[in-house]
């Protein structure tokens, strides 16, 4: 049988178990299911350890929305340091990557902030019960602004791993929306519009829509789930995770990395048959050619001599 679990709750007093070994527990027994381990994410250190982005690697299938999403996101956004992060400003939003900001919702409500930064999405991440009491939203300073607004709920974090995927395709969506419409000869405008910019919040923009910034990074760059959470948070020092959500964004990266398999799988697959059915198709032709002349041999097969001319 295996031995009950030392420092948790419902705890029992185990003083009768241990008697008869003549020993004493140093703490009390917990009976409780075991935990998911501590997920460790340790700071950046120097600028020989920031975290530089690579092109665009997401899962999107169609040519124009990749060729798109190339332009915009860049690659070329690093994570670097930043001794200078006062206490003060967690209570504004910054830039995460050129195009994505995450702050709380007091920063979602600074107009001049937000239009000097060009922001043109408002994108709330909350729970379903302030939604319903229409508590949270950036529909009145979007409208004010002339741009869009728009919000992900979830009635707790175990919702967050399904609502990753929506979010993403948000932020993504809204990316492809106005860079079309800002440049109506797609990635070969000259010159390029400035780019479209979203803006992530919730109440302390430190957790829940922390979260899917992460998820967005991983999903967009294929960062590992430390590094993800290094790049966001020396971008936004304040961010704060729970074990909970460490192990709701690492099971969000498994299953990136599933369907990246599948991907890849399909397209070597894809290309297999496209070379197989190629040399099937050039043997055919030959086999044809090999046919005609045969043909031509056996239209004068067994003919007597003939000259028409003397």
């Amino acid at each position: 049988m295996t031995p009950p679990m030392l420092n948790g709750m419902d705890s029992i007093d185990s003083a009768t178990s241990t008697a008869e070994h003549n020993t004493t527990p140093t703490t009390l027994y917990s009976w409780r299911p075991p935990s998911s381990p501590h997920i460790h994410i340790p700071p950046l250190s120097g600028q020989e350890t920031s975290i530089t982005l690579s092109k665009y690697r997401g899962l999107d299938d169609e040519q124009e929305t990749r060729e798109i999403l190339s332009v915009i996101t860049q690659g070329q956004n690093v994570a670097v340091e930043k001794p200078d992060w006062k206490y003060e400003m967690r209570r504004h939003i910054q830039a995460i990557l050129s195009f994505l900001y995450l702050g709380p919702s007091s920063g979602a409500r600074e107009i001049e902030t937000l239009r000097r930064e060009g922001i043109t999405m408002l994108l709330v991440i909350r729970d379903t019960k302030t939604a319903q009491a229409r508590i949270l939203s950036g529909a009145k300073v979007a409208k004010q602004l002339g741009i869009e607004a728009g919000a992900i709920d979830v009635s707790g974090n175990m919702e967050l791993i399904a609502a990753f995927p929506k979010a993403i395709q948000t932020i993504n969506d809204h990316l492809i929306r106005v860079f079309k419409h800002w440049n109506p000869q797609g990635v070969n405008s000259q010159p390029l519009a400035a780019i479209p910019k979203v803006l992530l919040f919730c109440e302390s923009g430190n957790e829940r829509s922390a979260a899917v910034a992460v998820a967005y990074v991983m999903a967009t760059y294929v960062l590992k789930l430390v590094e993800a959470i290094q790049y966001v948070q020396n971008q936004r020092f304040c961010i704060a995770f729970d074990d909970e959500m460490k192990h709701t964004l690492l099971n969000f990266n498994q299953l990136l990395e599933a369907r990246r398999s599948v991907t890849q799988t399909r397209q070597a697959e894809a290309t297999v048959s496209y070379k197989s059915k190629r040399r099937l198709e050039l043997d055919d032709d030959d086999g044809d050619v090999d046919m005609g002349q045969q043909d031509d041999r056996d239209r004068f097969s067994g003919r007597t001599k003939f000259a028409p001319f003397m």
